[in-house]
């Protein structure tokens, strides 16, 4: 091609060559810029919906219609006197759920025993029920010829009653209860009602004395439930409960729950005793709710399990066992309830070195309710959780229990050799 054609071609292209070539250029400089709206509109959206909506979901509580449950629900509360001197305590009883998912089978597992040890130690009950669809033979094989060491010593602790009791599988409705946990709901709920006393869950761990509670002057007392999201903020935890016998509360509860039972994971459990409780909270003395530390010091979901059963292995395992009896639980309250020896034990949380920088603060927990039902998850550790693991205390649920296994190790419970 001579030159002069070839320049003018040139020419010619340069333009689109150039805006050819542009355009990679460009996309390659501004995709950064849409990244990056694009994550910040996806941001401002997931606070919208969190906040927004998830607020709007709180403030409005589930209610539940009354208007079914009959009036003949209060024949069987205690009639009330404004001359009382001493108000009626809450029974020292103890009840506790357990349903079988192979009739066959009765067995108790390790943290079981920490529960119901737990409570025996610190509670002092007269009596301490588990209610269970366990046949009678069954039971008795498990304490007299089963393998499950836990088994026998948890039955073994004084004053356990297995109680036999048949499990709803129906409401008055006709709606049918398929789950276990809400057959369990409905035994919990009854067992209160007509014993009064603590009902706890299975994971549940006493951590002290519930005699103030017991003795407060209220017919009920319920905790709070903590949570890591705001969706499930405001609710009542019925892992525990405390009521007097025929307690308002309680008849009431028994009745609704039958009523509004529906299938649903929490509607006649959690969201309706949320409503009762806030709605007679205003008759005095029936109703004391307490911030969720005091019986749910953490929370269900996954992350607060592994704070609470993860072991921290920079703190090293703890090679002798420490004399547990002047820890929170075990303290003799009584004797000490002055400023000063208050004042003391305060301080003592505050010297340098007596907590780990990850330990928790279970100081104002009458009862941890450690939820478990994802610890399987939890990677970094071995997931046993038996003596060994508690006696070693780099976890905060083995720093938590340690006070009631070093009781049981004590009295001879738990044999020494268990413990090298």
């Amino acid at each position: 091609m001579p030159a002069i054609l070839r320049t003018h071609a040139t020419k010619r292209m340069a333009p689109w060559t150039s805006s050819l070539n542009s355009r990679p250029q460009f996309l390659t400089k501004a995709w950064p810029r849409y990244a990056l709206l694009f994550l910040l509109t996806t941001i401002c959206i997931f606070i919208f919906w969190t906040f927004a909506v998830d607020r709007s979901y709180v403030s409005r509580f589930p209610q539940f219609p009354l208007s079914g449950v009959s009036d003949h629900v209060c024949n069987n509360v205690p009639p009330t006197s404004a001359a009382t001197t001493r108000p009626e305590e809450i029974p020292n009883i103890v009840h506790y759920v357990w349903l079988l998912k192979d009739p066959a089978v009765f067995q108790l597992s390790f943290k079981i025993f920490i529960s119901v040890y737990s409570a025996h130690v610190f509670f002092k009950p007269d009596r301490i029920y588990i209610h269970t669809d366990a046949a009678p033979d069954v039971v008795d094989r498990a304490v007299s010829s089963g393998d499950d060491v836990w088994t026998r010593r948890t039955l073994a602790i004084s004053n356990v009653i297995p109680n036999h009791v048949e499990a709803p599988w129906m409401t008055k409705n006709g709606v049918v209860i398929k789950n276990m946990e809400h057959r369990a709901d409905f035994l919990r709920i009854s067992a209160v009602k007509e014993f009064g006393g603590v009902y706890m869950d299975m994971d549940a761990i006493p951590l002290r004395d519930i005699s103030p509670l017991r003795t407060s002057g209220f017919s009920n007392v319920i905790g709070g439930a903590t949570v890591l999201s705001i969706r499930h903020a405001g609710f009542v935890n019925n892992g525990v409960m405390m009521a007097r016998p025929h307690s308002t509360l309680m008849e009431v509860y028994a009745e609704a729950a039958d009523l509004v039972f529906d299938g649903q994971w929490a509607t006649a459990s959690v969201h309706l005793l949320t409503d009762l409780a806030n709605r007679l909270v205003a008759v005095p003395g029936e109703v004391l709710v307490l911030e969720g530390r005091a019986f749910a010091p953490t929370s269900w979901e996954y992350e607060d399990q592994r704070r609470l059963f993860l072991p921290s292995l920079k703190t090293p395992v703890a090679k002798e066992l420490v004399d547990a009896e002047n820890s929170a639980g075990l303290r003799d309250w009584k004797s000490k309830t002055t400023c000063r020896n208050a004042m003391g034990w305060l301080k003592e949380r505050e010297v340098e070195g007596n907590m780990e920088t990850w330990e928790m603060d279970f100081s104002s927990t009458y009862i941890l309710h450690a939820f478990d039902n994802d610890v399987h998850k939890i990677r970094g550790w071995d997931k046993v959780v038996d003596v060994k693991y508690v006696l070693a205390r780099q976890s905060n649920y083995a720093r938590a229990v340690y006070p009631a296994i070093w009781h049981a190790i004590r009295e001879g419970i738990i044999p020494q050799e268990e413990t090298r």
